[in-house]
């Protein structure tokens, strides 16, 4: 297993600056954030030069995409799709192993068909750049009845970013998902918290909810052999600690369960 972090947990930094970070702090590479506001990278493609010259130093574990397949809208979904072929595109010539995306937020069934429909139809060209389409556990889909309806659509070598943090924050348990998906998984996303005012806080490791050390022992015990993405959430949370603070810490806490 190798330990990444996402940048996410820099959103007042450069690129460079959070590339700098990987190996300063001994982090074996970086998930990599792309979205259109260019923190760090946008979706386009070809990649500028400037940004490959900056991150060919690194290894990517995954792009993290926001691309989202549950709209109803059919040209809504089709706009979608064609924001994730950039994201293969620029994957493959990152040589990352995946590409992130989202189910969405749903609540009507035929959602669900909709998702597998066009991921399955993404997975034809993904194929073809030997990149992985990884669904996170997020939004609807970190529920497991939700997730026990996509396995059934879905094409076998679809995979996953599983977070385990959402699926317990949905209400279910690691005990309850990891089974279902646990052949499928190519990165893990760690972070802990404990409830406060019916918010979620987040915390250092071991200090929170989340039986981190029950996960890491099955994904051992599994023999997962892809990534563990530290995911401080800066960029949505700016009251959290800076990620020069946390990172090292998450990393230490991990490398120790690991036996690194």
């Amino acid at each position: 297993m190798e330990i990444v972090f996402t940048s996410l947990a820099y959103p007042e930094l450069s690129l460079e600056d959070v590339v700098e970070r990987v190996s300063r702090f001994g982090f074996d590479g970086l998930e990599l954030r792309v979205a259109d506001d260019g923190k760090h990278l946008k979706p386009e493609f070809p990649i500028n030069r400037k940004a490959l010259e900056i991150l060919s130093s690194i290894k990517i574990s995954d792009l993290a995409g926001y691309t989202r397949f549950h709209f109803s809208d059919e040209s809504e979904r089709k706009r979608n799709e064609k924001a994730l072929e950039t994201l293969i595109k620029m994957a493959n010539s990152l040589n990352a192993l995946g590409v992130r995306v989202y189910g969405g937020e749903f609540s009507e069934k035929s959602a669900i068909h909709r998702i597998a429909e066009s991921l399955n139809r993404m997975n034809r060209i993904a194929e073809d750049y030997s990149v992985k389409i990884l669904i996170e556990t997020h939004d609807s889909l970190a529920k497991k009845d939700n997730i026990v309806k996509l396995l059934q659509e879905l094409e076998e070598d679809i995979g996953f970013v599983y977070d385990p943090a959402n699926v317990i924050y949905a209400n279910n348990s690691h005990e309850e998902v990891f089974p279902l998906i646990s052949e499928r998984i190519f990165q893990v996303h760690v972070k802990d918290f404990v409830i406060k005012n019916n918010k979620r806080v987040f915390v250092e490791p071991g200090k929170g909810i989340i039986p981190l050390k029950k996960i890491v022992m099955d994904l051992k015990g599994f023999g997962y052999k892809y990534y563990i993405s530290v995911e401080w959430e800066k960029m949505w949370y700016p009251e959290l600690e800076n990620g020069d603070f946390m990172l090292p810490k998450y990393l230490s806490y991990l490398r120790e369960l690991l036996g690194h």
